[in-house]
């Protein structure tokens, strides 16, 4: 059985999937490490996994760039502003990484895309690794609908491919742009943004594992290192009982971030719930920390709590209003629950594109415009063409088991890998004649040695 080094930011949207494959490898005997932020290392242990910290992370330095008081988008001071502490992030963790595998190196590492110094420190240190990617539009293609420029949808004919090949290039060269203008700090990390076969570098050379649908996708060029495995759902945090009112219910939530969004997110439940007097509104502000059983706010139709788990609950709910990020997209689409998807920053203007686009529920521009209301009385009237096919595509993925095998075949060649060094390498200081008359080889290592290191 092999060790394995789990590396992921305490962010529900790409820990949570990663503690779920650990807990997956744990279980098939594999030794399993989390590496994530002070945040979360509790809830891991309670869950059964050793999990770390690197030294130089405060208590809450990864939220503090994550969680932006405003919204990102594509304002260039912002971001720069995020890549910048990013950067200085990525270099101090990367060195506690390096030092900490020389002494003892895990066998395989897998990375959530986010986490740019795990790859950097295997490279160094020449350990294989996999790319989790919870959103796979995120990589770079040529074709296809381009990612990040407010949620495009296919586009039949030749203007279409136009349009995509505009957008490809517009979106490379921002990237180029920034690459340029951090070079130096990027430089000094060892890192580049493409390698020369013209892969994207924060990526596995070898495999990335898609935590998604591929049926989802809209049609495009895919790197030949991906593998789609399909979503999880799962919560490290342990269950938690609450009871909501009888009756037909709204689940509204945000996700983890976005707290400039948040502020008002009550005010606009209450508001929205005014058209809806016979249904229950059911708000999660994302605060897994806070969890209580006891709402946080309690008021006519709207029922605010610090945190809804999704797996345990979203059976319960008629729709879901949701900020479009990855888990509860995906959660929706496996529990057949129609989407009204407000998408407010980032990737999730892509992940609208595609509910809209494959007829699993409406997009709308904000809780609180006029149209929301509208689209959320038709969302509950008209049946969705899409949720019970895509409902289906989700059951047929086993992401666990697709996993295990990437981890068995990566570390079965890296044996083999290692075991002909060792024999080549036997062959060279092999004596004639065995030295200790016991017929043994005296060589660095034997072949036996490392069909045990296999095993």
């Amino acid at each position: 059985m092999a060790k394995l080094a789990f590396v992921a930011p305490p962010f529900a949207g790409h820990l949570n999937p990663l503690a779920a494959l650990a807990l997956a490898a744990q279980a098939a005997g594999h030794t399993v490490e989390m590496v994530t932020g002070h945040a979360k290392l509790d809830v891991l242990a309670e869950a059964g996994l050793p999990a770390v910290a690197p030294p130089s992370l405060g208590s809450d330095a990864l939220e503090a760039i994550a969680d932006a008081p405003h919204r990102v988008g594509i304002h260039p001071m912002r971001i720069a502003r995020q890549l910048r502490a990013s950067f200085a992030a990525i270099r101090a963790v990367r060195d506690e990484l390096v030092e900490a595998w020389t002494l003892d190196p895990p066998d395989l590492v897998i990375a959530d895309f986010i986490t740019v110094a795990p790859g950097l420190a295997a490279d160094a240190l020449g350990l294989p690794w996999i790319t989790t990617l919870p959103t796979p539009f995120a990589l770079e293609a040529s074709t296809g609908p381009p990612s990040y420029l407010g949620g495009l949808q296919p586009m039949p004919g030749a203007l279409g491919r136009l349009r995509d090949r505009a957008g490809w290039a517009a979106v490379k060269a921002g990237k180029g742009l920034l690459a340029g203008l951090f070079g130096h700090q990027m430089a000094a990390m060892g890192l580049r943004r493409l390698r020369p076969d013209g892969s994207e570098a924060i990526y596995s050379r070898d495999r990335i594992l898609a935590l998604g649908l591929k049926e989802l996708e809209f049609e495009r060029d895919w790197p030949a290192a991906v593998r789609f495995i399909g979503p999880l759902h799962d919560n490290p945090e342990p269950a938690l009982q609450l009871e909501f009112r009888p009756g037909p219910k709204i689940l509204l939530t945000l996700g983890t971030h976005l707290p400039w969004a948040k502020r008002t997110l009550i005010d606009e439940a209450r508001a929205l719930s005014a058209s809806f007097p016979d249904m229950q509104f059911v708000v999660s502000l994302g605060r897994p920390a806070e969890r209580s059983r006891t709402p946080v706010f309690s008021q006519g139709n709207v029922e605010a709590y610090a945190f809804v788990p999704y797996g345990q609950y979203l059976t319960e709910f008629d729709a879901v209003i949701h900020h479009c990020g990855a888990g509860i997209a995906s959660a929706c689409i496996a529990a057949g629950k129609p989407m009204l998807a407000v998408p407010h920053d980032y990737d999730q203007f892509d992940y609208a594109a595609r509910i809209e686009h494959h007829q699993l529920g409406f997009r709308a521009n904000h809780i609180g415009h006029p149209d929301t209301a509208t689209k959320l009385r038709r969302l509950l009237s008209v049946p969705m063409q899409g949720t019970a096919k895509f409902a289906a595509y989700a059951k047929a993925y086993d992401p666990r088991r697709a996993f295990l095998e990437e981890v068995d075949a990566i570390v079965d060649r890296q044996g083999k890998s290692r075991c002909v060094s060792k024999s080549s390498l036997n062959d060279e200081h092999m004596p004639s004649e065995p030295e200790t008359g016991t017929g043994e080889i005296t060589g660095p290592e034997s072949v036996l040695d490392c069909e045990r290191h296999r095993s």
